[in-house]
């Protein structure tokens, strides 16, 4: 009867969990590139049952915990907008950021940028003031304010003009990264990841096309989330009840003399 008490009190705790996770991608519905998380449950309390017949353990399991929020980094449509500073990425990588005053490297599919001026250059940058990388994971900056980002056919036109060696870069191209396993980046706020060591290193994609003028969607499933809300509220109103119910019959065996 314990056992029964405390995996439904446990159960609660995970439908609370999801329900986070949940409400977190819905206020994220138009958050630019923002990636949806979902939870993994697994079983969660075992009971050492002991085999009279070989005299080994045996694991029973019951009840669940939360035990992984994954993210889904499915890429999304992009949207145009018409700002020159705006950038998104067609199909897989992130854009490669670096923290100016910790150094920190992280990552984003979110490609709202726009020119900060230092001392002595202009860097682009995201919209918490993070340093936007180029395709050999230098900051990308500029000596003189350009007037506007070079379109497709300037680009061309740069490129008749100026032979660049083999294995050389635009420094003005932005780099799009990936990884072996993308499964394992972090999430760490503000539309932003980290990499662990389960990721690998960064692999440069060459051949990623960025879309400028235009912003990545959010992947949140309005509707799909919806759905699961009202699943995590009936299973947290049931594992309430298991709760209450067990309260109930411990009570009454108390109460017999």
């Amino acid at each position: 009867m314990n056992q029964s008490f405390y995996i439904g009190a446990q159960g609660a705790m995970n439908q609370q969990t999801k329900l986070n996770v949940v409400s977190n991608n819905i206020a994220n519905v138009n958050t630019v590139g923002f990636k949806p998380e979902y939870s993994v449950f697994s079983d969660l309390i075992y009971a050492q049952t002991r085999n009279s017949l070989n005299d080994t353990n045996i694991k029973t399991g019951s009840g669940s915990k939360v035990d992984q929020i994954k993210t889904n980094m499915t890429a999304m449509p992009y949207q145009t907008t018409g700002q020159e500073h705006d950038y998104a990425v067609q199909g897989d990588g992130y854009f490669m950021l670096k923290d100016p005053v910790s150094g920190e490297i992280t990552y984003t599919r979110d490609g709202r940028f726009s020119l900060a001026k230092t001392t002595d250059k202009f860097y682009l940058v995201n919209v918490d003031g993070k340093r936007v990388l180029n395709m050999d994971q230098a900051e990308i900056s500029y000596d003189v304010k350009p007037a506007s980002y070079p379109s497709e056919e300037a680009e061309e036109e740069e490129d008749d003009t100026e032979e660049l060696q083999e294995g050389e870069h635009d420094p003005h191209a932005i780099g799009i990264y990936t990884f072996a396993n993308t499964s394992s980046l972090k999430p760490i706020g503000d539309n932003v990841f980290s990499a662990t060591a389960a990721n690998g290193t960064p692999i440069l994609l060459e051949k990623a096309k960025v879309i400028s003028g235009s912003l990545e969607q959010s992947g949140t499933d309005f509707a799909l989330e919806m759905t699961k809300m009202m699943e995590a509220q009936r299973a947290y109103s049931y594992a309430l009840k298991m709760v209450q119910t067990s309260d109930e019959v411990e009570s009454t065996i108390n109460s017999l003399r």
